[in-house]
Formats: structure tokens, C-alpha cells, sequence
């Protein structure tokens, strides 16, 4: 891997020091500029592997729940710059008498600003706290009582990077917080809740309120409740055990297209990361795929064939021709009169 000088890339992104998000296609950019003889297809590995380091590094923080897909890597979509902490800073030690529960592991790091910062503020709050005999809070609050800025343990690792944060290091359980799932949109199909049963979940608000009128009029409806989540932002899915009743299975419905089938395959996933089992809506991607399209960015052939290997397999020769021609299938096709009388029972 070719190796990019940090201390030159930030100064490219944030000449003025004063931090802030860029996106990965700006962190691309620079690094290309800077580097023109890194090919373009080696570019996004180039990317991804920059961003590690300059985490581990603590310069900055990537985005933790939002990613891109550039050519077969995935990268976090964008990074946020510390602004006070530099490459050239110089690395000192923390220069004060540290709590029994930073002593044996910080007393002697040597620290950008930033880090240096950091823990000064857990320093003093634990002093303050009795070492942190404080009820728990979300992690943005304690993020904003230690430093004012709600948003400094948003990403993974936190803000200092992994200098700092490590099982025997820093940890949210020492600084008494967690991370709350984001609340999760969602309606019950049926007026009794409280039994078991499965959850269909879909991307856009039209879809969701079409489902929910066109099951609320079955007897026997197959799903007990319709979730919404909207866009790439999957991780509410994360709330799904903790929905007032028995979740046993997301069924997810995407849009038919590249972005979409993306965007479901990492909500499934976030989905089993809370314990639920996940994967296609069956019968709806089944009546999907029949549906008129419409015009799209083609997609290539190694790219469409991994992407429609989610789907059910009944599906996924016709859904791969209509990627790689070029032809896309939106929720939206599947109206109200669409629905309401075809087979959705697995």
C-alpha cells in the first residue's frame, strides 16, 4: 500500500484547523491529488486503509452507522477532523497525577492535544464522581459533560482513537454511558399487542402506509407489525428487541436496484446483530421483480451477482438482468390495488 502522509492529507483537508466532517470522496480526492501515481481502482483500498490509521492514530473519527460502497470496498462515508490535533503536534505526556483508574496504563502515553484533552476531562470527572458512582447515561450526554460536543464518542473508536480506548484503556462501562439504539419507527398490524410474530420493514413512508392499510384488512395477516426505516440509516433496527412484544423475524422489502439491495443486506445484518433473524420478504420481492421498471445505472455483473444473492432465489436471475441492463424497481411500484389481493403468506 503506498503511504500516505497524514500530516500533509489534513492539511489539505482542513487548512485552517478548524476541523469538521468531509466526506470520504473528499478524503479520496486529496489523497489522489497528492498521490497520482496510486491507480484508480486501488484508490478506495488506499482510502480505507488511510482512515484506519489516521483512527488509530486518534486524528480523526470515522462515521460509525453510514457507509459508501467504492468499486468492492466499503468505507465509512465520512470522517470527522479534530482540528486542534495534528500529525505534528508534539506528543507529551499528560503532566499531572492521574486517578488510580487511568495511572497504570496513562501516566506515561505520550498524547496529541486532543488526547491529552480527553483524558484531563475523564481525569477530573472521575475525581469529581468518586470514580464514576453516577447513574448511567447515553453516551452523547456523558460525551457533552466531559467535552461539549455530543457527537466526540459517536464513532468506533472514539474520539482519541484506539490509543486510549481498549478493553483495559478507556471503556463506556468506566465512564458509566452506553449507546441507545435509535428509536425505531413502527406500527402494530392488529389492535392486540403482546403476542409473538414477525416484522416486515420497509424503506419509504408510501410503502409503509400501504402495507399497513392492506393488512389491517386481513384476518390472518402475516406479519404482526410494519417497520420504516429510512434510507441507509439502518440502525434503528438495532431496537427490534425491544419492541413491546416477541420479535421472531425482520422480513425486510427494498428497492429493486443497486443501493437498495445494499441497503437491505445491512439492515438484515444490523437486525441479527440484535439477535433477530433477518432476510428478504419473500412473497413481496416476488411481486416486485414483476412490476414495469424503470431506467437506471447499470450495474456490473460481478457486482449485481453478489448483491442478488440475498434474495430469495426464485428472483434473483430476473432481478440481476434488470441491474446489469440498466433497470431499477422502486417500493412504489407496489401500490395499494397491487397488494390487496396477492398471496403474502410464506
Amino acid at each position: 500500500m503506498s503511504h500516505i502522509d497524514l500530516a500533509a492529507l489534513i492539511a489539505a483537508l482542513d487548512p485552517d484547523g478548524r476541523g469538521g466532517r468531509r466526506h470520504t470522496d473528499d478524503v479520496a480526492a486529496a489523497i489522489g491529488v497528492q498521490n497520482p501515481g496510486i491507480e484508480a481502482s486501488a484508490l478506495p483500498e488506499v482510502v480505507h486503509d488511510t482512515i484506519k490509521r489516521g483512527e488509530r492514530e486518534g486524528l480523526w473519527s470515522a462515521s460509525r452507522t453510514t457507509t459508501v460502497r467504492r468499486g468492492r470496498t466499503v468505507l465509512p462515508k465520512a470522517v470527522t477532523l479534530l482540528g486542534v490535533a495534528r500529525p505534528s503536534d508534539k506528543l507529551l505526556p499528560v503532566g499531572v497525577p492521574m486517578r488510580s483508574e487511568l495511572a497504570d496504563w496513562a501516566a506515561t502515553l505520550r498524547l496529541s492535544a486532543t488526547q491529552r484533552q480527553l483524558l484531563l476531562a475523564v481525569n477530573d470527572w472521575l475525581r469529581r464522581t468518586g470514580g464514576g458512582r453516577v447513574p448511567v447515561v447515553s453516551v452523547s450526554e456523558r460525551a457533552y459533560e466531559l467535552l461539549l460536543d455530543e457527537k466526540a464518542f459517536d464513532t468506533n473508536p472514539p474520539r482519541g482513537g484506539s490509543t486510549l480506548w481498549a478493553p483495559d484503556r478507556l471503556t463506556f462501562e468506566l465512564l458509566r454511558c452506553e449507546r441507545l439504539p435509535t428509536p425505531l419507527v413502527w406500527e402494530p398490524v392488529t389492535s392486540e399487542i403482546g403476542q409473538s410474530g414477525a416484522v416486515v420493514c420497509v424503506e419509504n413512508h408510501a410503502a409503509f402506509r400501504t402495507l399497513l392499510r392492506v393488512l389491517r384488512a386481513r384476518t390472518v395477516p402475516p406479519w404482526a407489525a410494519v417497520a420504516w426505516v429510512q434510507g441507509r440509516n439502518t440502525a434503528p433496527l438495532e431496537s427490534l428487541a425491544a419492541l413491546p412484544f416477541p420479535v421472531t423475524r425482520l422480513d425486510y422489502l427494498g428497492d429493486l436496484d443497486a443501493a437498495g439491495l445494499q441497503i437491505a443486506i445491512t439492515a438484515c445484518a444490523t437486525a441479527e446483530r440484535a439477535g433477530i433473524p433477518a432476510g428478504p420478504a419473500e412473497r413481496l420481492w416476488t411481486l416486485l421483480v414483476t412490476q414495469p421498471p424503470r431506467p437506471a445505472r447499470p450495474t456490473s455483473e460481478a457486482t449485481a451477482r453478489e448483491l442478488v444473492a440475498w434474495l430469495p432465489a426464485p428472483v434473483r436471475d430476473q432481478a440481476r438482468n434488470l441491474l446489469v441492463t440498466g433497470q431499477a424497481v422502486p417500493q412504489e411500484a407496489l401500490r395499494f390495488d397491487v397488494l390487496r389481493d396477492a398471496p403474502l403468506a410464506h
